[in-house]
């Protein structure tokens, strides 16, 4: 019996699109506004809502075959379009490059976008299974293949070598070739063409549109690299590199690189081997040179940083590079610290604020113990955090708080520099910042400092401004900053708000003053109400699709979660990442592959995967404390999404013997991951912590459990 294979191609074509699209709008979206969880959150959000809106409201749209072959092709330039209007969309919001965007203007450019790619993906669902006469199971079984392929290309393939666009391009190519051939030629031609034609502009057009896009300022170089996109900028006698947006350093900035070392050095400065992780492209590793013994182990994460930084940065900071007592590794910071056998004189971090939960892992109470085990007798550690020079609102109180009592766990001294940035010290021995002790060390040193000189420091240390800090920071929350629960990078997002004085921050400020109470408990009474609603209607339907929901917000809150704590405990290995992504994946294609096999389909089945969920849940809230082996996140993942896939044929094949509806199900999945990627991301993770959120995700699935039992006797 020969096998049409053309029409199993669409809906492969529609996992493909789907989550190579998704990867490569979320890289390009936080290149260009605030990379953080919160924007990782609202687009995620944004991009469940619309798929699920769209495979609900697709039995409104007549299907035929003319309409929905146009569809791919539709997609493929309507993405196209909307990185365009990505790239642009500072002139729409009238800021300048570099400049941060407001949580309000995240959340609208992330529902416009994802309007235009992710409604239509819902829409394609429904219309491939009216395509596939019916069969929802092979349509779900072969978008999760699609997307799976999707997932190991783009990560493996595209990213390491290509920028966002061109990777768009090379997929929109691929998909047009795919489906021009496939679907018959004569009838597509012209839209074939037309889309060559144009995606051919969209990839020449990368770079002149991102000289366009940095005006006034001069840009030079521009790279994707598998950590972000870097962009070089020349003003004048400066160059600037930023990543995502955001200003990694300038040179020459002689404040910031003195600061950042010599506040440090000078409580030790016999210092012999010193340990600096980021920040010395941009004069720190100059500045640390000046001090005679002084050896620095370098650790930078991108190695893209550095090549640009030889390539455009002045030839006698290129010299320093290639200085004989600088010694670069490429690494994570963190995982570094867990490798190296040495010890160190003094430690420096000169990472950028804990923005993102990715950075937070810098500045919690289980990396500063790390610091301390790599430290010698005598050792001193310093880091650098944004502040204010003479007013600490209420919010960078907090901020400031949570990482000065997280050092103190650690470290019985903590001594706090006042200035635009404060610089924490942290050591097992005093650590003197008296003005005269400081300016005696820097004669006999020989600094011809700036900014870190006697000069400076008569303002920068009067014993009046350090009293002002110490009162405020030692007033503040006594909450501690730890790997499970982020609360510093939350606090710095509450700062962040602040910038702006509309709905934003009242958002923040709303959040972090309530209760746990309302966050936690009170979604869980009032789903266990609903639960009730639908027991007492005794719809037969409702005992099919809850277990959708529920397992589209329990998939993402979790993967979310794995995600956040594989990276806090194992490093941001860029590749490894990846397969956590394509492990779920994977994972949903046989589960989907089970459960289309299944010779028997009974309502007893999705009960058992229900339960499944749960000791799924229970073993991930045992493993979150003790996780020694790498390949258990992945694992994990794999079951998930196995269970998730398995799940969702066994509920839709029951459902559609009720109702003929093929969209409900798939979109009240996706309604489901919506609110778990909006509101883990952005409040639930940093706010509450992972090992309290996961134990809810367990109550969550125990009550649908019940409900489902309860259902057994309808």
């Amino acid at each position: 019996m020969r096998i049409n294979i053309n029409k199993y191609i669409p809906p492969f074509l529609l996992g493909f699109l789907a989550l190579s699209f998704q990867i490569l709008l979320l890289r390009e979206f936080s290149a260009h506004f605030y990379g953080n969880e919160v924007t990782y959150g609202l687009l995620l959000g944004s991009w469940f809502l619309w798929g699920s809106l769209g495979s609900i409201s697709a039995k409104k749209i007549k299907f035929n075959f003319s309409r929905f072959i146009t569809f791919y092709y539709t997609i493929i330039l309507l993405f196209a379009l909307c990185l365009i209007t990505l790239r642009f969309s500072r002139f729409l919001l009238k800021i300048l490059p570099g400049e941060i965007t407001g949580m309000i203007s995240v959340l609208i450019f992330s529902l416009i976008l994802c309007f235009f790619i992710s409604y239509p993906l819902g829409i394609l669902f429904v219309f491939n299974t009216h395509f596939l006469k019916g069969d929802l199971p092979t349509v779900y079984l072969l978008e999760s293949l699609g997307s799976s392929i999707a997932g190991l290309t783009v990560y493996f393939l595209l990213i390491p070598s290509f920028s966002n666009w061109h990777g768009t391009v090379i997929m929109g190519i691929a998909v047009s070739f795919i489906s021009f051939l496939s679907f018959g030629k004569r009838k597509l031609k012209g839209l074939f063409i037309m889309s060559l034609v144009f995606l051919c502009f969209i990839y020449f057009f990368d770079f002149p549109s991102q000289k366009i896009y940095w005006k006034p300022y001069n840009l030079i170089e521009s790279k994707d690299s598998p950590f972000g996109k870097l962009h070089v900028i020349e003003t004048e006698e400066q160059i600037s590199l930023y990543d995502n947006n955001l200003l990694v350093y300038s040179y020459p900035d002689l404040e910031t690189s003195e600061e950042s070392v010599h506040f440090g050095l000078l409580q030790n400065p016999q210092a012999k081997d010193v340990l600096m992780i980021g920040g010395g492209a941009g004069g720190s590793l100059e500045q640390a040179l000046k001090y005679p013994s002084v050896k620095v182990d370098y650790v930078e994460l991108d190695p893209e940083i550095i090549r640009l930084s030889l390539q455009y940065l002045p030839k006698k900071e290129q010299k320093t590079f290639k200085n004989s007592r600088i010694q670069i590794y490429y690494s994570d910071g963190r995982s570094f610290l867990d490798k190296v056998k040495k010890s160190y004189d003094a430690i420096i971090l000169n990472l950028p604020d804990p923005s993102t939960a990715l950075l937070n892992r810098f500045y919690t109470k289980e990396f500063f113990s790390r610091v301390k085990d790599k430290m010698r007798e005598g050792g001193v550690f310093s880091l650098r955090v944004s502040s204010a020079e003479n007013y600490i609102s209420p919010e960078r109180q907090n901020f400031l708080a949570s990482i000065y009592h997280t050092l103190k766990e650690i470290f019985p001294e903590v001594v706090i520099v006042p200035g635009n940035s404060n610089i924490f010290l942290a050591s097992f021995h005093p650590i003197s910042i008296d003005y005269q002790e400081i300016c005696k060390k820097i004669e006999i040193l020989g600094l011809k400092n700036i900014y870190v000189s006697p000069q400076i420091l008569l303002s920068r240390l009067d014993p009046f401004r350090i009293d002002y800090l110490k009162e405020k920071i030692y007033s503040g929350g006594k909450t501690l900053n730890l790997d499970l629960t982020p609360i510093s990078y939350f606090y710095h997002s509450v700062l962040w708000s602040t910038h702006f004085r509309g709905l934003e921050k009242r958002i923040f400020s709303f959040f972090s003053n309530i209760k746990t109470f309302w966050i936690l408990d009170f979604p869980l009474i009032f789903f266990i109400l609903l639960l009730v609603l639908f027991v007492l209607k005794r719809k037969k339907s409702s005992f099919l699709l809850v277990p959708l929901v529920t397992m589209g917000f329990t998939s993402i809150v979790a993967e979310l979660i794995v995600i956040i704590s594989y990276q806090t405990r194992f490093g941001y290995l860029y590749q490894k990442i990846s397969l956590l992504f394509a492990s779920f994946m994977i994972g949903l294609f046989f589960g989907a592959y089970r459960g289309k096999k299944r010779k028997k389909i009974d309502y007893l089945k999705i009960i058992i995967i229900q339960s499944c969920f749960m000791m799924l849940v229970l073993l991930l809230i045992l493993s979150m404390k003790s996780c020694p082996y790498e390949f258990i996140p992945f694992i994990f993942l794999l079951l998930l999404g196995f269970l998730g896939g398995d799940l969702f044929i066994v509920s839709n094949s029951l459902f559609l013997r009720v109702k003929k509806n093929y969209g409900l199900g798939y979109g009240l999945d996706l309604f489901g991951s919506f609110f778990g990627a909006i509101f883990a991301s952005s409040i639930l993770i940093p706010l509450v912590g992972l090992p309290l959120l996961l134990k809810y995700i367990f109550l969550l699935n125990s009550f649908c459990f019940l409900f489902l039992l309860v259902g057994l006797r309808k």
